[in-house]
């Protein structure tokens, strides 16, 4: 089976989703050029979702790790999602959300606490029921 390749894009971030091995051949070198392409391009930040890898040889990870390098000293990263353990220094991710908010460092991912909003609603409802608080000492 070939490595298949399929692109798209979420916040200006192009996604790769690979399918198959990344192994030497025609996988790798197929993966080499489609990432310099991205590259050339203009189209610094790369995710490779790995969730379809059936396997990844040593010539896969030094592309890998080649394509890493390329991004960094162009000013952008590749990072890969779903890919079991961490090779070369690259940054990985389990989540897709997680993947994408990396390439924005201030972003941060809202909390939502059910038993808050719970009790917001009680009081709305009700603002007598509001649990008192307690007295301050002086």
């Amino acid at each position: 089976m070939k490595l298949q390749i399929e692109q798209r894009e979420q916040e200006k971030i192009v996604i790769l989703d690979l399918k198959g091995p990344l192994v030497l051949g025609d996988e790798d070198v197929s993966l080499l050029q489609r990432l310099l392409v991205l590259l050339e391009s203009r189209r610094p930040k790369v995710i490779l979702n790995f969730k379809d890898v059936s396997s990844v040889d040593e010539t896969g990870l030094d592309t890998l790790s080649f394509c890493a390098t390329r991004f960094h000293d162009a000013g952008g990263r590749l990072v890969l999602l779903n890919l079991g353990q961490s090779h070369a220094d690259i940054d990985t991710y389990q989540l897709e959300a997680d993947a994408v908010n990396s390439f924005f460092p201030d972003r941060v991912v809202p909390r939502y606490d059910i038993l808050e909003f719970v009790k917001e609603q009680q009081q709305l409802r009700d603002p007598s029921s509001a649990e008192p608080r307690p007295a301050l000492a002086q």
